[in-house]
């Protein structure tokens, strides 16, 4: 089964535990420590269910939603009935206006699986900005993936959901497998489902190229939720490209 097909049902149940408005908060700062107006357009790509483009939306920002994912944004929609969601893989999608703010929040950006797919993605990025537009994405980082999820296998329920989630990374070529089984009921009963999601830890060489290739002149790196540069321990890190 594709990823985020059943498990858009029951994703914020089990995305409970993010604190997405902490999220928010450290997202503007960074987007005011670069210069972006309280007035500006902004887009997020990966958008899921839309958690973060309707918290955006309710700073005033002129606000759109863009994932691969119609099962997510069906929920996203329902969610922010106010908001233009639009289906497009973020390799390759236009916007009916240039933004001034393209965001990529929640690691997204680890699901593109190839370096070729990360410079089209951040090219497509780059077309889609203001001239003095800015990007700014996560990353889960290799650290991460390695020590944190490698071999672990966790479990989550609610009234009306099962989840076993077990996790397996491959350093040769630095994908993470996610297994996930999931139960969910409806007034016909239990419905047994399963889907395979990966994504890729990236390098800062990879990051930089990709960057350069699709025409962004300058970069920043963050040690999430901190001013603090990367370490080589850090779980997730946030990256602007001017």
């Amino acid at each position: 089964m594709k990823a985020y097909s059943e498990f858009a049902n029951v994703y914020d149940k089990m995305m409970d535990n993010i604190p997405y408005e902490e999220w928010e908060q450290y997202l503007l700062t960074l987007m005011y420590k670069h210069g972006v107006s309280v007035s500006a357009s902004v887009t997020e790509i990966g958008c899921g269910t839309g958690t973060m483009t309707g918290l955006l939306a309710e700073e005033g920002f002129k606000v759109t939603g863009l994932d691969l994912s119609e099962d997510m944004l069906q929920v996203a929609s329902i969610k922010y009935p106010n908001i233009s969601f639009f289906q497009a893989d973020m390799r390759d999608f236009e916007l009916t206006s240039k933004q001034d703010v393209i965001v990529s929040i929640c690691d997204s950006i680890n699901y593109i699986l190839t370096t070729d797919d990360l410079t089209q993605t951040f090219s497509s990025v780059k077309k889609n900005l203001k001239d003095d537009g800015i990007f700014i994405f996560d990353l889960k980082t290799r650290f991460f993936f390695e020590y944190a999820l490698d071999g672990r296998t966790y479990r989550d329920k609610g009234k009306d959901f099962k989840c076993t989630w077990k996790n397996s990374f491959d350093p040769d070529t630095c994908i993470h497998h996610y297994y996930l089984d999931l139960k969910t009921r409806d007034s016909s009963g239990w419905k047994l489902s399963k889907e395979h999601h990966e994504q890729r830890a990236y390098t800062a060489k990879d990051i930089v190229e990709a960057a350069r290739r699709a025409g962004f002149e300058k970069g920043f790196a963050y040690d999430a939720f901190t001013f603090d540069k990367p370490r080589k321990n850090s779980d997730r890190l946030y990256i602007i490209l001017k």
